[in-house]
Formats: structure tokens, sequence, C-alpha cells
């Protein structure tokens, strides 16, 4: 009798821990929407198997596995803060990155190994007056008073990811959110903006000068990158030059 409690008690507790999402295992989430952005990006809504106790925090990404290779990747949600029961993942197709390929390649009702979440930067309301990024969460905060400032760097105007979402928050924030687009190919008429990769004069331009109540936040192949052990490293190039520090520059 014992031992058939036992089983039984293992079994539900082994059944619940494969529907629990958490940072310490892979589950399999169910691909319920797929959004096309553009050309060669997607918004795809994975399901949880049971809504979550609570929201997946700001600043924060989850990972993803390809069982066949073991290959892993992190990905940033872009889902309502406040969302209980999905996550949206914005991924971007590369012809030689083998996760967005295998992440395009799916259909609704499809199954994919998902964890986390695994926060990258405790964030709390107010805590810099400035900050470049982290703009839905602090625009949907009434109570959160920072600005923030975002340079986004593409090859054309149709790269631009979530355009329209910009300009609409742009339109309803006007004083609190400020971005500067720079594109390597702009379109030949009424392009006011930046042309070529990010520049010294662009952050001095765009980004406000070093101090306490700053914090540049770099996402992409010209941030420097992070260590070899996935630490920050080293502030290094424009940012450098301008003379920020450590802790007022964090790499996603």
């Amino acid at each position: 009798i014992f031992g058939g409690i036992g089983y039984t008690i293992y079994k539900r507790y082994s059944d619940d821990s494969k529907k629990t999402f958490s940072p310490n295992r892979f589950i399999p989430l169910t691909v319920s929407e797929i959004t096309p952005v553009n050309h060669n990006t997607r918004i795809f809504r994975l399901k949880f198997p049971r809504a979550l106790k609570e929201p997946i925090p700001v600043a924060s990404c989850v990972q993803v596995k390809d069982d066949s290779t073991q290959i892993m990747r992190e990905y940033t949600p872009i889902s309502p803060i406040n969302e209980l029961n999905f996550i949206d993942l914005l991924v971007k197709r590369y012809d030689n990155g083998h996760m967005s390929r295998l992440i395009h390649n799916l259909k609704i009702g499809d199954k994919f190994e998902v964890r986390g979440p695994v926060v990258t930067l405790p964030y709390t309301p107010n805590m810099k007056k400035h900050i470049g990024m982290l703009i839905n969460y602090i625009l949907q905060n009434p109570e959160d008073k920072t600005k923030i400032y975002l340079i986004y760097a593409n090859i054309t105007k149709d790269d631009i990811l979530l355009y329209n979402d910009f300009k609409e928050l742009s339109k309803n924030h006007p004083n609190q959110l400020k971005i500067y687009y720079t594109l390597d190919k702009p379109p030949k008429d009424n392009w006011t903006q930046g042309v070529g990769y990010v520049s010294e004069e662009m952050v001095k331009e765009n980004i406000p000068a070093p101090n306490e109540d700053v914090l540049v936040l770099v996402c992409g192949p010209s941030s420097g990158g992070k260590a070899s052990d996935m630490s920050q490293g080293l502030v290094r190039g424009i940012l450098k030059k301008l003379g920020y520090t450590q802790d007022q520059v964090f790499k996603f």
C-alpha cells in the first residue's frame, strides 16, 4: 500500500514539474499564434501548459533548445507585462542562424523546449533618471518617471522591427521617449535621421552624458560583447571614449 501511495505522489509531482515554467528545466510550450512582422521576422506566441503564478520580470530572457543538436539560444520576451498565459518571442531569421531557422519552421500546434525566466538586469522603477531601452515596461508604469533614449540601427527602414509600435509610443510619450534611427541604406527621399553605423557623434547627441543617473543598455554585434565567461566585461569603443563607466553600461 505504502509503495503504491509513494508512486502516486511521485508521479503527480513528476507530472506537475513537467508543466511548471522554471529556469532549472526545459518544458514544451505550444505555438498558439504566428504573426509576420516583416520579410524576415515573426512573432511566435508560446502558450504555457498552466498559467504562471507571477509575470515574467522585465529585462529577463528565456532559453530555447533544439533537442536534435543541443543548441541553445536566449530570447527576450515582448509579451504584455502582466501576462501569465503565454510569452511572445520576436525572432528574426538569419540564413546562417540555426535556431532562428528552426523557429521560423514551426507551425501552430508545434511544441518547443523553453526554460526561464533568467533575469538579466534587475530593474526597479526610477532606479535611474535616464535609460536607453526598457521602453514598454517604463512607459506602462505611470509612477516611473525615467526618461528613455534609444539609438536603433538597421540596414533599411523595412528592417526596423516594431516600427509602428515605437511610433505610437513616441507620440503618446513625447517628453519621456526619444528614438533616433540610423540606416545603412536609407530611403532616397524624406529621411532626416542617421546614416551608417552608430557613431560617436550620434551617441553624444542622443544619449545623456555619463553620470550616476544614466544607464546605457547595449544590444547587438557592435556592443563590444560580453566577456568569454559571459560576464559584462570592460566598457569598450565609443562608450569608453565618451567616458561611460562599467556601472553605467549593461550589455545584453
